[in-house]
């Protein structure tokens, strides 16, 4: 006599949110569904759950996978489940559960509306008909979340999600977080100063700021936080400015100043960053190859670039102690700077444009530098006040930073026409962050350095070719 063996019984519990992570839904869905299976006389082998996932989204839900899997290899005959909604929401993946199923001749039971009837066209047509409402309701459901959020952002109200760097919520309420909103500031500032995205990141960095994996930002991430409209106060939805509500950072000048240079298709890559030393990949050995810096703080290096060819150290090659070639470099870049009449050469380059462009008139340049003297002179003497300074150095100053803004358009480089724009060129060299400096040098100087000779070991300028670019 011939006894059947019962077919292997599986519960499958899902909830779409679960914002406080207990998992009272799935349990309670599973307290269920084994109520059912004791009524039927059904053995429970095996639970699978997918806890604050939803069926809608389209995110792959590995427990409903896994029973699938386990369903197709015949290790599982029932399934049991709170509502044929938990399975499936969406009309394609009623037809795949039934695809798999039917052939294997499993029954699915729910706890709400009894057996799931897929083995009858009427079955399968009334199980088509609940998916289809199924689906109709997380569209609807989706429309009215999407209407709630464009109106949310049209209000300036905060979308939901994790609170963005560079704010704190107490309650309702959002305030600029005072450590990551003066970073922000400081990195779109150093942007429009022409600083680069690695210098930002490394500063980011230092400062201890990290993402929301608890690493330090990388170059990606940090273009991505100073691009967000939200740091000048405007909310987005869908990619359209609705609102400008939001508590800003940056005033919206400097955002949009930073946001034009960093989408810019023009601008360089940053493998000009990479370099961290004043005169690596600047400065040429006699050989013809480029400088890198080396070494310990103490005993840091130039040396040739063959050196790195091979892995090995080749002797007939440039190598120079970093600290007195630096003093050397800058103080000859600063000597030309300040020599009469190099500045308005280097300003009347910058009058030079491109077809369409317009040009850089150095008269406007000098009027302007003459105009802010001038304030500075008739405050000291008493005969403006302090709030008229601030307004008319404010006026000046947004009118040089238009004029470096249409040298940079003519084919210049930010850093240069921020130098040479400046009321004292020098001064601004001397002051400015390394990486200013080295496109100052690249802009201006050939540097090559030559043989030593006798005084190896010992520092000597007349081993270093300095030209100024003709």
């Amino acid at each position: 006599m011939s006894s059947t063996k019962p077919a292997r019984a599986a519960i499958y519990a899902r909830i779409s949110r679960d914002q406080k992570g207990e998992g009272l839904g799935v349990d309670r869905q599973e307290e269920l569904c084994r109520d059912l299976a004791a009524k039927l006389g059904i053995e429970v082998a095996q639970t699978y759950v997918d806890n604050d996932i939803s069926a809608y989204s389209g995110r792959r839900r590995p427990a409903y996978e896994q029973m699938l899997a386990d369903i197709e290899a015949g290790r599982i005959g029932v399934v049991l489940c709170y509502h044929s909604d938990r399975l499936m929401r969406r009309s394609k993946e009623l037809e795949r559960y039934i695809d798999i199923c039917k052939p294997r001749n499993v029954v699915t039971h729910q706890v709400t509306a009894g057996a799931l009837d897929l083995a009858t066209a009427t079955g399968m047509a009334v199980a088509k008909t609940v998916a289809a409402w199924s689906q109709h309701e997380s569209d609807h459901k989706g429309e009215r979340i999407a209407a709630q959020k464009a109106q949310a952002a049209k209000q300036g109200k905060y979308l939901g999600g994790r609170v963005p760097w560079g704010w704190k919520r107490d309650g309702d309420q959002f305030t600029v977080d005072p450590v990551a909103g003066d970073l922000i500031r400081e990195g779109t500032k150093a942007i429009i100063a022409g600083r680069s995205l690695a210098a930002v990141t490394r500063a980011w960095s230092d400062a201890g700021a990290t993402n929301s994996a608890g690493t330090r930002r990388n170059t990606t991430e940090v273009k991505r936080t100073l691009l967000r409209a939200r740091n000048a106060g405007l909310m987005t939805f869908h990619g359209e400015v609705v609102s400008d509500k939001w508590p800003a950072i940056v005033p919206l000048a400097q955002f949009r100043a930073c946001e034009a240079i960093l989408t810019d298709t023009s601008r360089p890559k940053q493998a000009e960053s990479k370099f961290k030393y004043l005169l690596s990949g600047v400065a040429q050995c006699y050989c013809g190859r480029t400088m890198t810096g080396f070494g310990v703080e103490v005993k840091r290096a130039y040396r040739c670039k063959v050196h790195q060819e091979g892995g090995r150290f080749v002797p007939g090659h440039a190598h120079r102690a970093m600290k007195p070639l630096d003093d050397y470099v800058k103080s000859v870049a600063a000597a030309y700077l300040r020599r009469e009449g190099t500045a308005a050469t280097l300003r009347a380059a910058l009058e030079e444009s491109d077809a369409g462009s317009e040009p850089v008139n150095r008269e406007d340049v000098a009027d302007l530098i003459d105009r802010k003297h001038s304030l500075a002179r008739l405050f000291a003497q008493g005969l403006i006040t302090e709030s008229q300074l601030v307004e008319g150095s404010r006026e000046v100053e947004g009118k040089l930073t238009r004029l470096e803004d249409r040298a940079v358009a003519n084919g210049g480089t930010r850093g240069v026409a921020a130098i040479v724009l400046s009321d004292d060129p020098a001064g601004a060299f001397l002051a400015a962050e390394v990486e200013i400096q080295r496109e100052i040098l690249r802009s201006l100087f050939t540097i090559e350095l030559q043989p030593t000779g006798p005084s190896r070991g010992q520092f000597d300028s007349a081993t270093v070719k300095m030209s100024p670019r003709e």
